[in-house]
């Protein structure tokens, strides 16, 4: 007995050899379960952070050749932890207005040993993080058609379109920053299934002026995140201000306007023209003015409602649903 102890002691229990067998034999078949496991991912999440390191930022975005010229050098990428090394000094606006990344290319004549045209696409995460950055960047910028949203200054270009904020920047006159511009947004169209936000006008005369107003439009606490645009029309001056949404949000703030004016006895009527709704207001304070929903936007004009505005109106709304 002692000797029996002695040794159960000193030595590691040992399974029977049937058991050892079974589980020598199982070896091969636990590893086929475990790569048939592995097998089973989310095709959504390993989607979602392919995005995330590359077409997230853009890399898809870019087209081989733009405005006539082709791309030239290597793609630079930038994220959070590196931005300052490609613009030191006011990286902090950007990481501080929802920055994700940055893809830079560069384009240059065919042969050409120097690039001649340079596009940085930013991704801000989300629309109104790019239309944030946009307002601000743009200053007294010359308004263009161009994305969701676009300004000229110089041989560059910048606009928004869905989550990208994009700077192009032209080294030569030749090359055209607007078409090289609107050429950027096509080939975004292939990445954005929504752009997310509606800033264009209606054709009103010539732009003069655009602003952003945050919140408190005019003193209404309940109309916020206001674009505001001034027209030159018929050798006058004219203001109109847009603001987007969704087509449930417009239809909350008509009923907000409705609600001001009742409580505080302004009159007003609506008119309907062709399927559209205007809100006719006089205003002792602003004079007449006049406003009207339109799908994921609202647009108002400081001006009275004439024939020529419902007709520039009418056809913005036909080409914007076309």
């Amino acid at each position: 007995m002692a000797s029996t102890m002695s040794k159960t002691a000193g030595e590691s229990p040992t399974a029977p050899f049937g058991i050892r067998a079974l589980l020598i034999a199982l070896l091969p078949i636990l590893g086929v379960l475990l790569y048939l496991d592995g097998q089973d991912y989310d095709a959504d999440l390993v989607e979602l952070e392919r995005r995330g390191s590359a077409a997230g930022l853009g890399a898809d975005a870019f087209p081989d050749s733009i405005a006539g010229l082709e791309r030239f050098g290597q793609i630079r990428r930038f994220d959070t932890d590196n931005l300052y090394e490609y613009i030191n000094g006011h990286a902090e606006f950007f990481l501080g207005a929802g920055f994700q990344g940055l893809t830079v290319v560069e384009y240059g004549v065919p042969g050409g040993e120097q690039p001649v045209l340079v596009v940085n696409l930013y991704h801000m995460g989300e629309p109104l993080n790019a239309f944030g950055v946009l307002v601000d960047e743009a200053g007294g910028s010359e308004p263009v058609d161009l994305g969701s949203m676009g300004f000229r200054s110089g041989n560059g270009v910048t606009l928004i379109h869905g989550p990208y904020y994009v700077q192009i920047s032209s080294y030569e006159d030749a090359v055209s920053a607007p078409e090289a511009g609107a050429e950027m947004v096509a080939a975004l169209e292939g990445v954005i299934s929504n752009p997310g936000l509606a800033f264009r006008f209606p054709d009103l005369g010539t732009v003069t002026s655009t602003r952003f107003v945050k919140e408190d439009y005019r003193g209404l606490g309940f109309l916020n995140g206001v674009l505001e645009r001034r027209f030159e029309r018929n050798g006058e001056e004219i203001e109109a201000f847009l603001v987007s949404g969704t087509a449930d949000s417009v239809q909350h703030l008509v009923r907000a306007f409705e609600t001001f004016f009742r409580e505080d006895e302004l009159p007003y009527r609506k008119i309907e023209k062709e399927g559209l709704t205007f809100y006719s207001v006089n205003d002792p304070y602003e004079g007449d003015w006049f406003f009207l929903p339109l799908g994921e936007r609202l647009i108002g004009v400081y001006a009275p409602l004439d024939e020529g505005l419902a007709a520039a109106i009418k056809a913005f709304a036909k080409g914007s649903s076309g």
